[in-house]
């Protein structure tokens, strides 16, 4: 009977859509029925949540006091990002996308994820 409670499931694949979390490897939220094939991480941050996959990344801007989605999406693609900077000492993710200047302030831990993650991409 012990053997049966020693296997976890890790719910850390959070849905873009929803938020909820789903077991890695996913193909579809288990809530909404989004399909997560796509995505590869998703982030959430304090002015926006940001939706990683091997095309491009998403940001879905939050309202001013963080507590939900505005309806704004602005997609990145990966290919059309320009002289891409991580700043220092404050975290930023810098970039130049379709002649637009583009800064994205990020937590500390999601600045180390999007370091490694665009290390994949380029």
């Amino acid at each position: 009977m012990e053997d049966e409670f020693e296997t976890q499931i890790s719910f850390d694949l959070i849905c873009p859509e929803c938020g909820v979390g789903n077991p890695r490897g996913a193909k579809n939220c288990l809530v909404c029925d989004k399909n997560l094939e796509n995505t590869i991480d998703f982030m959430e941050d304090d002015f926006f949540d940001l939706e990683i996959t091997a095309e491009c990344l998403m940001e879905y801007r939050k309202n001013f006091w963080g507590t939900r989605r505005t309806g704004k999406v602005n997609k990145y693609r990966w290919d059309k990002m320009e002289n891409v900077e991580f700043g220092r000492t404050v975290n930023r993710f810098k970039f130049i996308y379709e002649g637009k200047k583009v800064v994205l302030p990020l937590r500390e831990e999601n600045m180390d994820a999007m370091k490694k993650l665009y290390k994949e991409f380029i």
